[in-house]
């Protein structure tokens, strides 16, 4: 009769499962009981040395005797695994002065598995079994490792460690792939790389399996979120590989039109929303730059309006739940509040960066007003500062510097 296996995940979120039911002793799976299950059951055969145990559960804290913590952290993890309907077992032993997960169950750990995988791949010389290895081993990769547990050290190390390795695995795939010309299943890997990892360039491999099957189209749809989400999260522009496959798809939007009706066209599309003109800060500085030249020959007035999200004190709102609430209703707010031909985009996670064509600085502040009238429907006692700059010359400018108190509906 074959024996029941405890089957172990923590690549994406952790969970147990035997025979078929998932286990679960603890609500909280970062407790140091659970911890203390985790470091053993992926030490393995290795085991632990008392010292980095009670390194890596305990760390810093002031305790007045770690060693009877350990003790009834190993006590209490016993008590709960056979209370969650497991087999009476020891499941936790000590030899030579390190701990060691023992039991007459067997188990199964994805991190296991990933490494027997890779470690078969790198020695093997078949290159169909060497790619089906790597295959099988990234499948297995689902996110990184026990992201729950946050900042706790040994699990942050782990984390590199096993990120490292199926981002190499994963570029080898990609690259095998790319040379069989298997450009749907590369997109298919990049995009599961993407998803996980998507501030790390996986999307090229994307656009590059989507060019090759004549999807330049989307090619710059994912192009344009993915250098839309570079900047929103870290302020970044493209890389150079980047920037060379949108030259690509350049060539591919000029040498498709064989009129200039055919562009036209495309041009004139139905815009998704009303109200001003809302793009990246990547498109806003072009065309910042064109007004610029614009202005110089033809004298018009032209104004930066920023809009920064401020405590009330003045020092800017920072991410979370409240934030993106108030960013949310004050984008809407601009692009109802300013005129079609007016130009805005998010500069940073707490602000806003307006241009203003045929306006004069004294028209600011109406246009400050109207964007504070829409904004105060919906919320209340949130302070936002804004600061001006005329266009036609460059400065450090403060003009027009405004702080609007409202009611909040989240509270101070």
């Amino acid at each position: 009769m074959k024996k029941s296996v405890l089957k172990v995940q923590m690549f994406g979120a952790y969970s147990i499962e035997y025979e078929g039911k998932p286990i679960s002793f603890e609500r909280n799976t970062a407790t140091k009981t659970n911890q203390l299950m985790q470091i053993l059951l992926q030490a393995g055969e290795k085991g632990v040395a008392r010292a980095k145990l009670l390194s890596d559960l305990f760390g810093d804290e002031e305790m007045s005797n770690p060693a009877n913590s350990l003790r009834a952290t190993v006590f209490r993890l016993r008590r709960l695994l056979a209370a969650a309907g497991l087999p009476e077992d020891e499941y936790v032993t000590i030899r030579g002065g390190s701990y060691y997960w023992t039991s007459g169950i067997p188990y199964e750990l994805d991190a296991h598995r990933f490494e027997d995988l890779l470690d078969k791949a790198g020695k093997e010389s078949d290159p169909e079994k060497k790619k089906s290895y790597i295959e099988e081993a990234c499948e297995l990769y689902r996110g990184e490792f026990l992201p729950q547990l946050g900042a706790e050290g040994w699990a942050v190390v782990l984390n590199v460690y096993y990120k490292n390795l199926f981002s190499n695995a994963m570029r080898a795939l990609c690259q095998i792939l790319k040379d069989e010309k298997d450009y749907q299943k590369l997109y298919h890997c990049a995009e599961k790389a993407a998803v996980i990892y998507p501030l790390e360039d996986w999307q090229i491999w994307q656009m590059d399996s989507l060019i090759a099957m004549d999807r330049q189209d989307e090619a710059m749809v994912l192009y344009e979120t993915t250098t839309e989400l570079l900047y929103k999260e870290l302020g970044l522009t493209p890389s150079d590989q980047m920037k060379e496959r949108f030259r690509q798809l350049e060539v591919y939007q000029h040498d498709k039109a064989d009129h200039v009706n055919e562009i036209q066209e495309g041009l004139n599309q139905r815009e998704k929303d009303d109200g001003a003109f809302f793009c990246s800060y990547l498109s806003f500085v072009e065309g910042y730059r064109y007004v610029r030249r614009v202005i110089e020959r033809s004298g018009q007035s032209a104004y930066l309006l920023l809009c920064t999200m401020t405590d009330g004190k003045g020092v800017p709102l920072e991410k979370g739940e409240r934030l993106g609430k108030v960013a949310e209703e004050l984008e809407q707010a601009i692009r109802n509040s300013l005129r079609r031909g007016d130009m805005f985009t998010r500069y940073s996670d707490n602000q806003f960066l307006m241009l203003l064509l045929g306006i004069r600085q004294e028209d600011c502040a109406i246009v400050v007003e109207r964007i504070n009238g829409y904004f105060e429907k919906a919320s209340r006692k949130n302070y936002l500062k804004y600061s001006t700059a005329p266009i036609s010359e460059i400065r450090e400018a403060d003009d027009c510097a405004h702080f609007h108190n409202m009611d909040s509906m989240w509270g101070e």
